[in-house]
């Protein structure tokens, strides 16, 4: 972490020091007060009586105890809490006992340990997250930590640290159909509504359950719907309680929310303000829905109208997709996708099985041959042996639908005769359209088949933030990664299943696979890792990762599924296949280092006519483009023709490198090098004016080796803008001059001087002006909201994490912890991913 970071954080926390809570032996700071509502959080609970509790991290390991000292001594020393064990050798990083701080709604444990480097200790800061639905109380998180620095920060989710809540029972019976809204039930966070624009006040609420209480949402407790206005002196008012269940009026599910606050309308005579929603069942609604607001607030009686499927019986829900099949068609009743297989009918389709024996087969229609008997679906071709008979009944089922042909031959081994399964999945793009004989078993068939056909949509693979990375260019679409540790091979997709193939039977729609090889290569002992159901997001520590949920059942621990985590390092290395770090707490643990995850990355003009790159050491000479023509020429859809001289805008195109007759299309603006689109980016901006705006452009180069210097072509065309796109071996690899032995460019992002995109030399040179800066600035953070919210976006740029030299931006953070963490109170803050934002808050 940077010195600025470790300044802000010993500041913020001595600020925060005064709220120190009411502590009560035998383990005080484990017994926490929450002096508003006169409730005790008892959170002894989480520390274990007969060993201490381990966090594993790729390179080392965390041992540790939240309310009492370390069962087992660190560094043969007594007083620690918190150990961090790397190669054998042990640091005390946390001292007991620790620091306790309330924050309004936020549960913080700050611990001290030894000197980490000669101008500061090792901290660790542990933030107690509600989680009703934690099942596991004996699992925190490391919420943002690189090996080597000295301040740690961990996330633990539990239901201790939840305060008092009220729920009512969820379901009903109504006309003998039943309904439950309990799929909308929040526990651990809550449903924000803004009222009018987005400064305006928001409603805050859940559902059969009280609102979350946390950093964002301190309403009063039983609160089922509470009014959050930061303009007010009582910014959280309560607009009803969770008294009782949903119920039927006038043939509308409700939830009415009563004895809220008091009503300050005169001409209201009901004391108390209330909520109704509205439930409208609605079977194509989207499956993340939320209320509408409709109106009431000048009345004391909010009325909301929410239309969502799980609104509707769970018997319309069941019998929706069979009640709206076709022949070969069926619905998905939770997303209203219908799946349309007819193209494939009256069509013979053949697999061979590893005996060469060929099976023919139809869709949802009995083969013409009669070879195998009336109504095969199936047919053994060698043994003239149905393997099922047909029909056309569709069966939906989550990730795909599937066609089970019953009644085939008799299973000498049973006496029960064979079936067929036959699965269609979306799979990659870009995946072979042939079926594939998965397994072949004395009484059962199965038949895997990648269809674009059953593609509701696929995986966006990719995170969904301002500075987003694409991994797309990693799907793959004929043969997965393999990664091959002794008598073990780890099979693997990105965001996609796996690709099918021959003997890796591991449950199909998984995007990784364990298997064990035996001496003859066989493969035994399948566990799936996974399915791609969750889009890559940025960890806490900013890097992205992928992760995998509802693999096999884990061996350590029954109740849970199998899972894998993949980390992308943002490496010029280009290392073409992951590497296996660990498996913790029924996740395996991948990292890949690849320049795919750098992302978008700020570069800059160098005169006369090179572009740098501001992470790593890239630097292309431009020039090479105009070497025999010094401007290149593109007739656009509307006549125009433009002139294009990268080099040479100054003399041929009025200052701009883009232009069409006497007007320039702008001066460059910025240089953006996005490695996940594996493309330079050229913007032109402030250009000749255009009505009421001003011309603008855009060149977008492409590395194509085989184009030579290549030529531009138009790719978008408007009014007062125009895009080019330019493939070219000028921005390819081999033409990069770098500061790296031998010209290959390398960037590490294990070193976090690197991750910031500020070089050594320039801290160096700021150094002296940052600790000035810091002091003056640090005081007006703590003093005004406003300057606070530009404060924390100015001191990303010298944040030294992954993100930084790239364009800045403000946006709502959505995660849970940001939510808790961030102070709220101020509408027009402007926040980042940055974990350094989310925790100094």
């Amino acid at each position: 972490m940077s010195k600025l970071n470790e300044i802000l954080l010993y500041f913020l926390l001595t600020v925060i020091a005064s709220a120190t809570l009411t502590v009560i032996s035998p383990a005080p700071h484990c017994i926490v007060r929450e002096h508003d509502l006169g409730f005790v959080h008892n959170l002894t609970q989480l520390s274990s009586n007969n060993e201490d509790i381990f966090i594993e991290h790729p390179t080392e390991t965390i041992r540790m105890q939240l309310c009492f000292p370390l069962k087992k001594k660190c560094n043969n020393q007594d007083g620690y809490a918190i150990c961090l064990i790397k190669n054998g050798t042990e640091k005390g990083i946390g001292r007991f006992p620790p620091q306790v701080v309330n924050d309004t709604g936020r549960i913080l444990f700050n611990y001290t340990g030894d000197i980490c480097l000669s101008s500061s200790n090792y901290t660790v800061l542990i933030l107690m997250k509600c989680d009703y639905s934690a099942k596991d109380n004996l699992s925190p998180e490391l919420f943002s930590y690189r090996e080597g620095e000295c301040n740690l920060f961990i996330v633990w989710k539990t239901a201790f640290a939840c305060g008092p809540r009220t729920q009512t029972n969820c379901t009903i019976v109504n006309n003998n159909q039943h309904y439950d809204l309990s799929p909308l039930t929040r526990y651990s966070d809550n449903y924000v509504i803004h009222i009018g624009n987005e400064t305006s006040p928001k409603l805050v609420l859940n559902v059969c359950h009280s609102v979350i209480r946390q950093r964002g949402s301190i309403c009063p407790v039983k609160t089922g719907i509470c009014l959050d206005d930061p303009k007010r002196s009582n910014r959280y008012s309560s607009l009803g309680e969770v008294q009782e269940s949903p119920f039927f009026t006038n043939g509308r599910l409700q939830i009415e929310y009563k004895n809220g606050g008091i009503c300050s309308v005169l001409s209201i005579v009901t004391p108390h303000i209330k909520t109704t929603i509205i439930f409208i069942c609605d079977l194509e609604a989207k499956t993340e829905t939320t209320p509408e607001y409709l109106r009431g607030q000048e009345e004391c009686h909010y009325r909301l109208i929410w239309r969502t499927a799980a609104a509707c019986s769970v018997e319309a829900l069941r019998d929706y997709s069979a009640k709206t099949a076709g022949k070969c068609t069926v619905t998905n009743p939770l997303t209203n996708f219908t799946y349309n297989l007819q193209p494939l009918m009256n069509k013979d389709f053949i697999v061979t099985s590893s005996s060469d024996i060929e099976y023919k087969f139809r869709i949802c229609g009995s083969l013409t041959d009669n070879t195998c008997g009336a109504k095969t679906g199936v047919c053994d071709s060698k043994h003239n042996a149905s393997l099922g008979q047909a029909n056309a009944n569709l069966i939906w089922q989550q990730g795909g639908p599937y066609l089970n042909y019953t009644n085939g031959k008799i299973c000498s081994q049973t006496g029960m005769r064979h079936y067929t399964i036959i699965g269609f999945f979306c799979g990659p793009e870009g995946s072979t359209n042939a079926p594939f004989l998965m397994e072949d078993n004395p009484c059962q068939t199965v038949i895997h088949w990648n269809r674009d056909l059953v593609c509701e949509k696929r995986l966006k693979c990719a995170t969904d933030n301002d500075d987003e990375i694409n991994l797309t260019p990693l799907i793959q679409s004929t043969n997965n990664y393999v990664v091959k540790i002794n008598d073990t091979e780890f099979h693997i997709n990105i965001c996609r299943p796996l690709v099918p193939t021959r003997g890796l039977t591991c449950t199909h729609g998984s995007a990784a696979c364990k298997i064990s090889v035996t001496a003859q290569g066989e493969y035994t002992n399948e566990i799936s890792l996974g399915f791609p159901v969750v889009s890559p997001t940025l960890n806490k520590d900013l890097r992205t990762t992928l992760h995998y949920l509802g693999g096999s059942e884990c061996p350590d621990h029954p109740t849970k599924s199998i899972s894998s985590n993949f980390t992308f390092i943002c490496d010029d290395n280009n290392q073409k296949l992951p590497v296996y770090k660990s498996f913790v707490d029924c996740t395996y643990m991948f990292e890949w280092k690849t320049s795919i995850a750098c992302g978008a990355v700020m570069g800059s003009w160098t005169p006369p006519c090179a572009i740098k790159d501001g992470f790593l050491s890239h630097e292309y000479d431009l020039s090479l483009l105009h070497k025999n023509q010094q401007i290149h020429y593109v007739k656009g859809k509307q006549g125009k023709e433009y002139g294009i001289s990268i080099c040479g805008g100054e003399k041929y195109c009025n200052g701009s490198a883009v232009c069409h007759e006497n007007n320039g299309y702008g001066s460059l603006g910025s240089v953006i090098f996005d490695y996940s689109r594996n493309d330079i980016k050229l913007k032109y901006t402030n250009g000749s004016k255009c009505n009421n705006n001003s011309y603008s452009s855009e060149v977008r180069f492409i590395c194509d080796e085989s184009m030579g210097v290549g030529t531009p072509k138009l790719l978008l065309e408007s009014q007062c803008s125009v895009e080019f796109e330019w493939y070219t071996e000028v921005v390819c690899a081999r033409h990069a001059n770098s500061q790296n032995i031998g010209g290959t460019p390398i960037l590490s992002r294990e070193d976090s001087d690197t991750v910031k995109g500020v070089s050594s030399y320039a801290r160096t040179m700021l150094g002296v002006g940052l600790i000035v800066i810091v002091l003056f600035t640090t005081l007006l953070y703590l003093r005004h909201s406003e300057t606070r919210a530009c404060f924390r976006t100015w001191t990303n740029i010298f944040s030294f994490r992954r993100g930084a030299g790239r364009v800045q931006y403000c946006r709502v953070n959505t995660t849970e912890e940001a939510r808790l963490l961030l102070d709220v109170s101020d509408p027009t803050q402007c926040q980042t991913d940055s974990d350094d934002d989310l925790l100094h808050a």
